[in-house]
């Protein structure tokens, strides 16, 4: 069941990526590269595909990203601010170290150059208000010490860090290289792309650069992939669609392809 409900979150997780990529025109066409890349960047380790509350804040973190990217179609900067960092908030709820990760809106919202005072205080009352509800029906069934001691609790532990061995080191090695790549070649296209396609991958780099900062930390290891993800997906979807000789395309999928099975049987054995 667990698995299944995992499964299912990681579904609901490359849809989302590849509605995202489509809707706001990252790709020259409609395709299923962001999906297809996204699955294959959190398939690697296996520890990552077990059910955790990291893929329900995932969810939650993406959709936030969606409401903010829809400002540069709809308006409304205050209100989506506020909308995404509810969602943002109420994924803490369940992942409570969501919380750091809420800077990394900010940093969304601006590289969309839609950071204002108005726009981080309303997003400030979105990411605070399920906590405050949240405090306010503890405090009602007397048990608002264990709702404080809970969440500080979580805020402040350690998480434990993956134990590399050869096999997750050179895949490691091999994902930064090609996700390198795929960053130099975004920036070397992206004086041909729209105006607003350029604010919408400076704030992809920058999402993908500061969550494999995060993961760097004593508060968060190999859980964090689900997120750390979502950035490369894009960007690498970005740069095998540009390429002009589609076999090449098609060689580094099978290459990608490969290298993961690989990691998982290893894993396995």
């Amino acid at each position: 069941m667990a698995a299944a409900f995992s499964f299912v979150l990681v579904l609901l997780t490359a849809f989302t990526i590849n509605r995202l990529a489509g809707r706001h025109g990252l790709l020259g066409s409609a395709s299923v590269l962001p999906a297809l890349m996204y699955a294959l960047l959190v398939s690697g380790f296996l520890v990552v595909q077990r059910l955790n509350v990291v893929w329900m804040f995932n969810l939650f973190f993406l959709l936030a990203i969606e409401r903010i990217w829809g400002i540069v179609i709809h308006g409304r900067k205050e209100g989506r601010s506020f909308d995404g960092a509810l969602l943002v908030g109420i994924g803490s709820l369940v992942y409570v170290k969501g919380l750091y990760l809420y800077p990394l809106l900010l940093v969304v919202m601006g590289g969309l150059r839609v950071l204002t005072i108005r726009t981080f205080l309303a997003s400030l009352m979105g990411v605070l208000l399920p906590f405050v509800l949240s405090a306010g029906y503890f405090f009602f069934v007397d048990r608002f010490m264990e709702f404080g001691v809970f969440i500080v609790f979580n805020l402040l532990s350690s998480t434990g860090q993956l134990s590399h061995n050869i096999s997750t080191q050179i895949y490691l090695f091999f994902l930064g290289g090609i996700i390198l790549v795929g960053i130099v070649n975004v920036f070397r296209f992206l004086p041909t792309q729209k105006i607003i396609t350029r604010k919408l991958f400076r704030s992809v780099v920058w999402l993908t650069l500061l969550t494999f900062g995060a993961c760097l930390t004593p508060f968060f290891s190999v859980e964090l992939t689900p997120l750390i993800a979502i950035g490369p997906s894009m960007i690498l979807a970005f740069w095998l669609d540009k390429m002009s000789k589609k076999i090449w395309q098609e060689v580094i999928l099978w290459v990608f392809i490969g290298i993961t099975i690989a990691v998982q049987i290893i894993h396995i054995g």
